[in-house]
């Protein structure tokens, strides 16, 4: 279904309404990386289009997945981006954390004395209680394959026990550490399995805290959620030149928007498709024609 303004997909679980919003007008939740954003500038500047929209919740405006992309349109000199609005709130879309993997075949005591020279403490336990991570002072944990360690710093907030993630992370990065991201299950699979050394357990932020920090103005760092949400729309592919036009109104630019969308064919694809080599957890809505 759609209108002039947006364009509606009935999900079972929810509903998602695609449109156009202004960027000044969204809230970021989280830090970029910059070396995968000069990647996507030059992806989508040689495309001409952007392919997916962001996902945007639709009371706060918070952003929950694509603050890449919208730091990507904003260096091409875009005033607006094609948006995935949904109704956060609803349980169905659950917040996850991405847990730091390291790779390498480094002793356990070169480790910890690495998160030492950091400027971190760490104590030794038989089971981290995962619930107390990012309760002060435990902002992060570590587990190897026989041993687990609470870390430990001063901090005031999730946003602050972040920024220790973040620090740690980079500090073993720059002693030549490779630091992977995965999902909590891939974490500890690849932990069992001999495939990482290594897992760093990171503090659980609930929707409440994302919008409040978002909406104050402030971001964590990069890599503090992973949003899981029942279905998205793909290949909405639109053109730069919609997003730059400052000549066209926004309500302009959306009659543009779904007038296009309605042309195409939209193909329900369920969860664990494989799409352009990526498997999708979610159930998958791709625009094609």
């Amino acid at each position: 279904m759609s209108s002039s303004s947006s364009y509606s997909i009935k999900h079972e679980k929810f509903e998602l309404e695609i449109r156009l919003l202004n960027i000044q007008e969204l809230f970021i939740h989280e830090e970029i990386i910059p070396e995968l954003l000069e990647k996507l500038v030059q992806t989508i500047r040689n495309d001409g289009h952007i392919k997916h929209p962001i996902i945007v919740d639709s009371s706060s405006y918070v952003v929950l997945d694509g603050m890449h992309r919208i730091a990507a349109l904003k260096k091409l000199s875009c005033i607006r981006i094609p948006a995935c609005m949904v109704d956060y709130m609803n349980p169905s879309i659950t917040v996850e954390c991405w847990y730091r993997v390291l790779k390498e075949n480094i002793s356990l005591n070169q480790l910890l004395q690495l998160v030492s020279q950091i400027g971190f403490t760490y104590e030794r336990v038989h089971i981290i209680p995962v619930d107390k991570i990012g309760v002060p002072p435990v902002f992060a944990a570590l587990q190897t394959v026989d041993d687990a360690f609470l870390l430990c710093s001063s901090f005031r907030n999730l946003k602050e026990a972040y920024q220790h993630v973040k620090r740690l992370e980079e500090g073993l990065k720059k002693s030549y550490l490779n630091i992977g991201h995965e999902t909590e299950r891939d974490a500890f699979l690849k932990l069992k399995e001999g495939i990482v050394k290594a897992v760093l357990l990171t503090p659980k932020l609930s929707k409440e805290t994302i919008v409040r920090t978002a909406l104050s103005g402030q971001v964590f760092a990069y890599k503090a959620t992973r949003h899981i949400i029942p279905a998205r729309p793909l290949r909405v592919n639109t053109s730069l030149g919609l997003l730059q036009d400052k000549n066209k109104t926004l309500e302009e630019a959306n009659r543009e928007l779904i007038k296009s969308l309605q042309n195409k064919t939209l193909k329900y694809m369920p969860a664990g498709s494989i799409i352009e080599g990526r498997r999708y957890e979610e159930a998958v809505y791709l625009f094609e024609g």
